[in-house]
C-alpha cells in the first residue's frame, strides 16, 4: 500500500440497441451472397489450378482453403455474422456426390454462398454460411 496509486479497471457496460437485424446498422450489413461467392471462386482457383489429388494432402488442402476463405470474408465487413466455412476436397473418378447441410436459420438475416472447382483429378466445394448474430 506504501501510498502507491491502485488504478481500478473501469468496467464499461453498454447500453441495449434492439437492433435486431443488420439493416440497423447501415447500407452495406446484410450477408451479401454474391460477393462473398465471387470471392469464395477466386480463391479457390488460385489455390486448386493446375493441382492434381493427392489424398494424403487433400485434408491439409482444405483446410487451408477453409482458412483463407474465412479471413478473408471477415475482411469484407460483416461483424454482426458469425462464419461457418465448410471445403469438402474429393478424388474425380467419374462418381457422382451430393453435399447436404442443415442448421436453424433466420431467413431474413442469414444466407450462404457456396462455389465449385473441378479439374481432370479432383474436384472441391466451399460453402460459407453467414448467419446473423445479435
Amino acid at each position: 500500500m506504501d501510498g502507491e496509486d491502485f488504478m481500478m479497471e473501469k468496467h464499461i457496460q453498454y447500453e441495449n440497441t434492439y437492433i435486431t437485424g443488420p439493416e440497423g446498422y447501415g447500407e452495406g450489413q446484410k450477408f451479401r451472397s454474391s460477393t462473398v461467392q465471387r470471392c469464395i471462386e477466386q480463391i479457390i482457383r488460385e489455390k486448386m489450378t493446375g493441382l492434381q489429388y493427392d489424398a494424403q494432402r487433400a485434408s491439409q488442402i482444405g483446410k487451408e482453403l477453409s482458412d483463407m476463405i474465412k479471413e478473408k470474408v471477415k475482411t469484407m465487413g460483416f461483424d454482426r455474422y458469425k462464419l461457418v466455412v465448410q471445403v469438402t476436397v474429393g478424388q474425380r473418378a467419374g462418381q457422382c456426390i451430393r453435399l447436404a447441410s442443415r442448421c436453424l436459420w433466420d431467413v431474413a438475416a442469414d444466407s450462404c454462398a457456396s462455389a465449385t472447382f473441378e479439374n481432370e483429378s479432383l474436384f472441391c466445394v466451399a460453402m460459407v454460411f453467414g448467419l446473423y448474430y445479435e
